[in-house]
C-alpha cells in the first residue's frame, strides 16, 4: 500500500468510463470524499457510485458537483439537495441485485474509495459498518483506495478483506457518522405502540430507516426469542440484545446472530458491534436474497412510507413531482414478509404530512410507479390505528383505510 495526498492521479488510471464507488451508509469515507472533491477538474465526467452517504459530501456541493456524475441506489438525506437541483441520478434497483449488476459489468468501476478498520495480525481490514454491495464492488475494482479509521469496528460475518487488495490509503481524520437519538413525537409514539402490538415472540424483523424503528424496538421488551434480520441495524437492538430479548434462537438460517448489511447508530452501539458475534453484517445479496427470506418463515418487515392510497398501493419514493427516495431493500423484504403465512408487511405512516394533506390519498399519481402493490402489504399504520388489508377485499381495503387516515379527511376520502 503506498500513502496519498491527492485523486488526480486517477484521471489517467481509469479506463474511460469506469466510474467510482464511495463506500455506503455511515462508512462514508470523509477525509477520501474531500480529497474526490479537490481532484473534480481532473476527475470531470466522472461517475459516482453511491447509497446513502452519512455525513458531509463536498463532491455534491454547489460547484463540484456539476464536475461529477453523481448516482444513487438510494439517496439519503444528505444527497437530497444535489438531487433536488437534478445533479443526482436515481437508480431505481432493488438492494438485492445491486451486487449482481456489478458482477456483470453494468456498472463499470475503476475504483472503489472504502472507510475500513485498521489490519489486524493477520493481514484483514474489516469493512466495517458497512458491507451492502462491496464486496462486488471491490472484485470489479481496479483500484481500491482506503480511509484506514481507528475507530471503524471489526464486524463479523462477511466483512473482511486482505489487506493486499489495497492499492493505496489515507488515515482518516474523521469519526465514522453517528446517527443519534432524536425526540419523540406523540404521533411517532402512537405509531410505534400500534405496530408494537403486531409483533410476536419467535418473530424475525426487519426494520426500515429513521427513528421509528428504534420507538419499535423500545416498546417489544416484553416479547421473547425474538430475530432480527435486516437491511440496516441500528441503537433500538443493542439493549434487547443486552437483555436477551433478541436472540435469534428461533431462525432457520443464520440462528443466534442478528443479520444486518449495514449498522447505523452511535459510537456506542458501534463498540458493541466490535468484534460482536451476536450481530453480523453480510453482502446485500444475501442479506435481500428472496431465498433466504423465505426461509425466515416469521418475518415481520416493518417500513415506512410516504402515502398509501385506498386499495393498499405505497409511494414510498415520490413526494408530489420530487424524488426524495428510492425503493433500497424496501420491495425485497414487504414481498417477502407478505408471502409468509406467519409472515406480515407493515407500512407506517403519519396520517397528515407537514403541509397538513392526507397521505392515505384515493389513488397514487399514476405518472410514479408505486413502491409496493396491494398484495404485499399486510398491515398499514397510522397514529389512529391499524389496517389490517391480508385478504380483504377492496372495498373492505378501502373502509380499512377510512378507518385510520386523519378524522379531518375522511369525509373527503370517502366521497373520492
Amino acid at each position: 500500500m503506498k500513502s496519498l495526498q491527492s485523486l488526480d492521479w486517477l484521471s489517467d488510471a481509469l479506463a474511460p468510463g469506469q466510474g467510482i464507488v464511495l463506500h455506503s451508509g455511515a462508512a462514508h469515507p470523509a477525509r477520501l470524499a474531500r480529497m474526490l472533491a479537490e481532484s473534480a477538474a481532473a476527475l470531470r465526467g466522472r461517475r459516482l457510485h453511491t447509497l446513502m452517504p452519512c455525513g458531509d459530501l463536498p463532491y455534491a456541493d454547489p460547484g463540484v458537483r456539476e464536475q461529477f456524475a453523481i448516482t444513487a441506489f438510494l439517496p439519503g438525506s444528505a444527497l437530497r439537495p444535489a438531487m433536488d437541483s437534478g445533479h443526482v441520478e436515481a437508480l431505481r434497483v432493488p438492494l438485492s441485485q445491486i451486487p449482481s449488476a456489478f458482477d456483470k459489468g453494468e456498472f463499470p468501476v475503476g475504483a472503489v474509495l472504502l472507510r475500513v478498520s485498521p489490519p489486524d495480525p493477520d493481514g484483514w481490514v474489516s469493512l466495517g459498518v458497512s458491507v451492502d454491495y462491496m464486496p462486488a464492488a471491490i472484485n470489479a475494482a481496479r483500484w481500491v483506495i482506503a480511509e484506514i479509521d481507528p475507530h471503524m469496528p471489526r464486524t463479523c460475518g462477511d466483512s473482511r478483506i486482505r489487506v493486499e487488495r489495497i492499492d493505496a490509503y489515507v488515515d482518516s481524520t474523521d469519526l465514522p457518522f453517528e446517527a443519534l437519538a432524536t425526540e419523540s413525537d406523540p404521533i411517532e409514539i402512537a405509531i410505534a405502540e400500534h405496530i408494537a402490538t403486531l409483533v410476536s415472540d419467535g418473530d424475525v424483523l426487519q426494520l426500515g430507516v429513521g427513528s421509528l424503528p428504534d420507538r419499535v424496538l423500545a416498546r417489544l421488551d416484553h416479547l421473547k426469542h425474538l430475530g432480527v434480520h435486516t437491511g440496516i441495524i441500528g441503537n433500538g437492538a443493542m439493549p434487547l440484545i443486552e437483555r436477551g430479548v433478541i436472540d435469534n434462537s428461533r431462525k432457520a438460517v443464520f440462528a443466534g446472530t442478528s443479520v444486518a448489511t449495514m449498522a447505523l447508530g452511535s459510537l456506542n452501539f458501534y463498540g458493541f458491534i466490535d468484534q460482536n458475534p451476536a450481530i453480523s453484517l453480510h453482502p446485500c445479496s444475501v442479506t435481500h436474497d428472496a431465498g433466504i427470506l423465505r426461509r425466515l418463515g416469521s418475518l415481520c418487515a416493518i417500513n415506512s412510507a410516504l402515502q398509501v392510497d385506498l386499495n393498499g398501493a405505497v409511494n414510498a419514493e415520490w413526494a408530489g413531482r420530487r424524488r426524495i427516495s428510492l425503493p433500497g431493500g424496501l420491495a425485497d423484504f414487504a414481498r417477502a414478509a407478505a408471502a409468509q403465512t406467519r409472515g406480515s408487511s407493515i407500512i407506517a405512516l403519519r396520517a397528515v404530512n407537514r403541509f397538513g394533506e392526507s397521505t392515505i390519498v384515493p389513488r397514487l399519481d399514476a405518472a410514479a410507479e408505486p413502491s409496493l402493490v396491494p398484495p404485499e402489504v399486510d398491515h398499514v399504520v397510522t397514529e389512529f390505528g391499524i389496517a389490517s388489508l391480508r385478504g380483504r377485499s377492496p372495498s373492505q381495503r378501502r373502509q380499512a383505510l377510512l378507518a385510520i387516515a386523519s378524522p379531518l379527511h375522511r369525509d373527503m376520502l370517502a366521497g373520492a
